[in-house]
């Protein structure tokens, strides 16, 4: 392949110097969007997991007894995630041949569509088996907008920031995913303030049904965005993918290890964030005697911690570099992966709080800049389709940390050392595989020099430049 310089995705013409120039959003627009979508996605995911730990094993599986219900309901997570990838195909060959906007806009309509679907269902004791066939189904459904949404999300923000703030910018997405769990932990710790009985029987739909709103609200905003000057400029200058080659072909045949290996990095932002989200809730609450409003408060807590850490621990990764600031935050899963368990022993609702709020700092730090290290993994045509393929192999894998924690729990005898083990060996197969990936593997387009892609892995390769 040719590497004679082209017109850099970053920069091309200026907007409005010629016909079929894209207008430029600003960064902060672009990236306000993109929070506000990725809240909604976040939103509807965080309600059905809390759900799936505190009300659907009674809902859905009432004929079995509250463990093996509570495995069930955490294998519906898995069923229901195995669209993901086929999600990030769909909406990535949407997004790196007709338009980052696209994309976004499809994906948001199913997830929330799905949950309002979900918000209408009727349970167990009304439809009988159909109950839960129906509720996968939609789940389904809803996994191939979730396979789409975050990497374009991401890709988005960063294609539209200026190159000393990629990581800054790259991380609203992430901020997003917060604000949607804190909403919806939120909306479950108000909600359960009625009552189990009524919390099972009724109130469960509300935070569901919410989510029309929330929808509305996302595609107005994305709506208003122009499409992303690094698409446009590639669509221009020829570097999009020809009619006759998908972004999937191009992905599996140039940079399958390069997939391979970002999809092992993202493993324990996504599994760990299901262990402390699914089985941390449930474990509180049916063997340390909190109630679901107490676990769904230490929930809302651990969202905050996204909310407020994610910007600084951002700008840390352009300060510093992205890699070294995303191994920080992989590394210290093992430091807490064992400290977790013993303050919720504790018996306290504050060391059920940071039980949960401090494996999510871990969490955050390296979820914070590991969107904006793993685009630079892939070139522009087909970034789009890279990233989400890798995050969402990550998320397949992910699903079935809270099924898998829990038969570990279980089959234990109820002790959770076997869930810290597990915690910490996702973490240590994400430190392997990002080590793994070298700053060579972070290359620029063919048809682009080096120089004129910053999406690279911090100071020392922009030096280098």
């Amino acid at each position: 392949m040719s590497t004679t310089a082209g017109a850099p995705p970053s920069s091309g013409p200026a907007p409005g110097s010629g016909p079929g120039t894209a207008k430029r959003s600003g960064p902060w627009k672009v990236a306000t969007a993109s929070l506000i979508g990725t809240s909604v996605e976040w939103y509807d995911f965080g309600i059905y997991a809390t759900a799936a730990a505190l009300v659907f094993p009674e809902l859905f599986f009432p004929e079995l007894n509250r463990a093996l219900g509570t495995l069930m309901s955490f294998t519906t997570l898995f069923v229901g995630a195995l669209g993901r990838p086929l999600g990030a195909l769909v909406f990535g060959h949407i997004g790196d041949r007709y338009g980052r906007k696209k994309a976004l806009i499809w994906s948001l309509v199913l997830m929330g569509g799905g949950t309002v679907c979900i918000g209408l269902l009727p349970g167990y004791g009304t439809i009988g088996v159909l109950a839960p066939v129906l509720l996968v189904l939609i789940r389904m459904a809803q996994s191939l907008a979730i396979g789409g949404e975050w990497g374009g999300a991401v890709l988005f923000a960063v294609e539209h920031a200026p190159p000393r703030r990629k990581a800054f910018f790259g991380s609203f997405p992430q901020v997003g995913d917060g604000v949607g769990y804190f909403l919806s932990t939120g909306a479950f710790a108000a909600t359960a303030l009625l009552g189990h009985e009524a919390l099972v029987g009724w109130a469960w739909r509300i935070p569901f049904l919410l989510s029309a709103a929330l929808v509305l609200v996302g595609l107005l905003i994305r709506s208003t965005m122009e499409e992303s000057p690094a698409f446009e400029a590639a669509r221009q200058s020829g570097a999009a993918p020809q009619k006759r080659e998908t972004p999937v072909v191009a992905v599996v045949r140039d940079a399958w290890r390069t997939w391979l290996l970002a999809s092992g990095a993202f493993l324990i932002t996504v599994g760990g964030y299901y262990i402390v989200v699914t089985f941390m809730s449930t474990y509180a609450v049916s063997d340390l005697g909190f109630t679901d409003s107490q676990a769904a408060g230490a929930g809302t807590a651990a969202s905050v911690v996204v909310i407020v850490c994610t910007p600084p621990a951002a700008l840390a990764a352009d300060r510093f570099g992205l890699r070294k600031v995303t191994l920080t935050g992989i590394l210290l899963h093992l430091v807490v992966a064992f400290p977790m368990f013993w303050l919720a022993e504790s018996g306290s609702v504050a060391g059920l709080w940071l039980a949960m709020c401090l494996p999510m700092l871990a969490s955050t730090i390296a979820y914070a800049a590991i969107g904006t290290l793993v685009s630079g993994w892939f070139t522009p045509r087909t970034r789009y389709t890279g990233l989400s393929m890798s995050f969402q192999t990550a998320g397949l894998l992910g699903t079935l940390a809270p099924a898998a924690t829990s038969w570990l729990f279980t089959s234990s005898g109820g002790s959770w050392t076997p869930v810290a083990l597990a915690f910490a060996a996702m973490a240590l197969v994400s430190a392997a595989c990002l080590m793994a990936c070298k700053p060579a593997d972070e290359t620029a387009p063919a048809d682009v020099p080096l120089a004129d892609d910053p999406l690279m892995d911090g100071p020392a390769e922009t030096a280098a430049r």
